[in-house]
This record gives C-alpha cells, sequence and structure tokens, in this order.
C-alpha cells in the first residue's frame, strides 16, 4: 500500500546535503534522523540497497559498521564473522577482499532462516560514493583503524560526510584529530564503561571539540542523564544523540514504545535535549516529526 504522507516527504521535502550538514554543525538546530545499519527492513543491513532505501526514505545519516579484510580492504559489516548475513562462514579479518565478494548477504537481519540475495559486501568507499551529495554517515566498530579510514574519506571526498565515534580517551582522541589536513567531524560516546567520565567533561571539553555525544543509558535514573550532565554538553555546543533500538540503549524509551506513544519514546527524549536519534524506524520516526513540526524537515 503506498503510503502518501512519506511519498510526499520524499518527493518535496528532503533535505539536501548541504542543509544535512549546516544542520548537524547547529548544536540547538532540527531533530536529526539516524537510520540505524541502514533501511534493513527493506534490504540487507549495511548494504548498498539498505543505504539508498534509507536515503531515499529521507534519513540526514546512516549508521553504517566497518570491518577490515586480511588484505587491508574496508568493507561493511556488522559482526567480525560473515556467518549471521551471509552464506559463507568466517572471520572478515581472516578472509580476503576476493573472498567476502563471493558470498551472498542474507536479507533483513540475516540468519539460517532468510533468503540469500543477489546482494554483495560493499566496500567503505562504495558506501562512501553513494553517499556524496545525498546524506551523511556514522562510522561505528572502526576506531581501531580509523586512520584508514580517514584516508578513504580525503579520496572520496566525504570527509565532511562522516562522523567518528568512540569511547576512547580525550588524549587519543585528540591526538587523531590534531593537524589533519580537512578536519574530521567526531561524537564521543559515554555508556557504562566510562561513566565516571560525567563527572569530568570538563577534561573531555578542553581536549577535543566534539560536534555530539552519544549517551547509552539502561534505566531514567542513570547518572549519564542527569539533567546537570545533559546540559553541560548543549552548552558546549554539542549534539546530543540517542539509540532507541533496544532497551539497554536508552532506558527502554525505544522505537517500539514510540510506535505505540510517542511519549514515552521519540518524544521523551526530545523533552530532555536529545536532538539526533538512530532508529530502526526511519520513515515512522520521519512521519512523527513532520506531524509534530511540520512538513520540511521538522524544523521547529
Amino acid at each position: 500500500m503506498r503510503d502518501d504522507s512519506v511519498t510526499i516527504w520524499r518527493e518535496e521535502y528532503r533535505p539536501v546535503i548541504e542543509e544535512i550538514m549546516s544542520s548537524f554543525l547547529d548544536s540547538r538546530g532540527r531533530m536529526m534522523v539516524a537510520a540505524h545499519r541502514g533501511n534493513w527492513k527493506q534490504a540487507p543491513e549495511n548494504s548498498l540497497a539498505a543505504i539508498q532505501y534509507s536515503i531515499v526514505a529521507g534519513a540526514d545519516m546512516i549508521e553504517i559498521d566497518v570491518h577490515r579484510t586480511s588484505d587491508g580492504a574496508l568493507v561493511l559489516m556488522h559482526d567480525e564473522t560473515v556467518d549471521r548475513m551471509t552464506d559463507g562462514t568466517g572471520r572478515i579479518a581472516d578472509m580476503t577482499l576476493a573472498e567476502l565478494r563471493s558470498l551472498r548477504l542474507r536479507q533483513y537481519q540475516g540468519g539460517v532462516c532468510q533468503p540469500l540475495t543477489n546482494y554483495t559486501i560493499p566496500t567503505l568507499e562504495e558506501a562512501l560514493i553513494l553517499i556524496r551529495g545525498k546524506a551523511m554517515l556514522n562510522l561505528d566498530k572502526c576506531w581501531e583503524f580509523r586512520e584508514e579510514v580517514y584516508a578513504a574519506l580525503l579520496r572520496t571526498d566525504t570527509v565532511d560526510h562522516a562522523l567518528f565515534k568512540s569511547s576512547a580517551s580525550p588524549e587519543e582522541v585528540r591526538y587523531f584529530l590534531q593537524d589533519k589536513i580537512k578536519p574530521p567531524l567526531y561524537m564521543h560516546i559515554l555508556d557504562s564503561s566510562n561513566e565516571p567520565l560525567v563527572h569530568r567533561l570538563e577534561q573531555l571539553f578542553e581536549q577535543v571539540r566534539p560536534q555530539a555525544v552519544e549517551i547509552c543509558f539502561d534505566t531514567e535514573d542513570s547518572a549519564l542523564i542527569h539533567p546537570m550532565v545533559l546540559q553541560t554538553i548543549i552548552d558546549q555546543d554539542c549534539r546530543l544523540w540517542v539509540n532507541t533500538m533496544w532497551d539497554s540503549l536508552c532506558g527502554g524509551h525505544t522505537d517500539g514504545a514510540s510506535l505505540i506513544d510517542p511519549k514515552q519514546g521519540w518524544q521523551w527524549h526530545q523533552q530532555r535535549g536529545f536532538n539526533m536519534i538512530q532508529t530502526d524506524y526511519t520513515e515512522a520516526l520521519i512521519r512523527y516529526l513532520n506531524e509534530q513540526h511540520g512538513a520540511y524537515g521538522w524544523l521547529g
């Protein structure tokens, strides 16, 4: 069945890349939507097709996972192995790009019950070329080989399209960001592994100037989302990013809760200052935001 509300938004209101980038750099700007592993409800996660579906749906940013092959190629896959998502088996780090290219991706989120598709594992550069001029990418699972990823961004002229992320020490992050030909965009992650950092956020902001902070919290009373913590981050001109895919990332205020009652999900996060949401329901979130804030990019 044709979804007219989403179709209208796609055809008339999808922000161009210049608007997306300027909105991202405006820390107090409109809500931004990030598609988790691409639109995997229509194509295999982390596939070029999933990325393309996300672009068409109107996502501002697409989250992808990057791994490195045995011969140094950078490819898109969430797991360390190909078992769940392909007709093969083995660790990506132990396989060549040619070996990976011979495999077929399973539909949606994979598993042996999902059918094989004609899609293959894409390289990072293919994804960068696809999104150039259309959307941004959130780069996950690749901090270990960040310099190689940055080199790929330079080759494809997409440094300003991609957002690095990590929970590394401020010193390590500063070393990576400094003295680059083109400054990378960066988001720092706060979660249970580095929760004490919320008590010394000044150390982070003295050494690193992240454009965004991602917070992963499992309960509503988590120190990670104390109002003073959130306000400190906002006062540093940082965007606040939340993941609404499952309970332990967002204190139970998930996509699923949002589909029943947005006040228990997406709206709950909005009211606390979050202005970037990573979701498994890109079109539903866009529809909700349009209903709340008007058609063009949910500008408030």
